[in-house]
């Protein structure tokens, strides 16, 4: 009887061993992977890191910094705190396993999304000069094409004047050329009438001087006929 009792207590504490070992292995196989996706998720929006006065827990929290925070390690200790300042220039100690050295993924992915909302203003803002550019380039075209035919018409008037201008030119030219005919004629024509006024006046003297002749060689006439007269009777007697 002893020996059966004892033979069932064993039985029951090995059994109660071995659901203890396979509790705790299942706790380990259940746990492992929440701890493993603690490590690997610890840095994020919600994590805070608790800044002490000293290099143990004893030391009181004087501070929270988010997951993400820029600091300055000033001195590692064996403790595994680290003397740290942060981006206030406010001194701490915070454990050294929540440190890393390069900036965490959700940072680096907050910078990434900040570049691309920017890169997508960018490419709004460009896509926005490109239409009106493309709107400037079609009125410009409009303008331009009016401006060209504004310009081929001045040309045309420009040559029509220059046309117009050598006629007027030519024609003034042969109007002062006419002008200078039409004064040595008038000149000439001055020149006879002044020379016709001296022969008519010349001819008025002479016709005088012939009246006069006439008139004196008739009054000789006249004169002389009665004694050429008497000089016949005398001679008859």
């Amino acid at each position: 009887m002893g020996q059966k009792h004892q033979s069932r207590a064993r039985k029951k504490q090995m059994l109660k061993f071995m659901s203890v070992k396979n509790s705790y292995a299942l706790s380990l196989i259940i746990t492992f992977p929440i701890l493993s996706f603690a490590e690997t998720a610890y840095i994020t929006e919600r994590l805070e890191i608790p800044v002490r006065s000293g290099e143990s827990r004893d030391h009181r929290i004087i501070r929270y910094l988010q997951a993400g925070s820029q600091i300055e390690v000033l001195k590692t200790h064996e403790s595994g705190y680290s003397h740290i300042k942060d981006e206030r220039g406010l001194e701490g100690f915070v454990l050294g396993r929540y440190l890393v050295n390069e900036a965490p993924s959700f940072v680096i992915a907050g910078q990434l999304e900040a570049q691309v909302a920017e890169q997508t203003q960018t490419i709004k803002r460009l896509r926005q000069d490109v239409n009106a550019l493309t709107t400037q380039n079609k009125t410009a075209g409009a303008t331009l094409k009016k401006i060209k035919e504004q310009l081929a018409r001045k040309e045309a008037e420009f040559n029509q004047f220059i046309a117009t201008a050598g006629d007027s030119i030519t024609l003034r030219e042969r109007l002062v050329s006419l002008e200078t005919e039409r004064q040595v004629l008038l000149s000439n024509n001055e020149t006879l009438r002044a020379e016709k006024l001296a022969v008519g006046d010349n001819s008025s003297k002479t016709w005088f001087a012939l009246g006069a002749l006439t008139l004196a060689a008739g009054w000789l006439v006249g004169l002389l006929m009665p004694r050429v007269r008497r000089s016949r009777v005398d001679t008859n007697l």
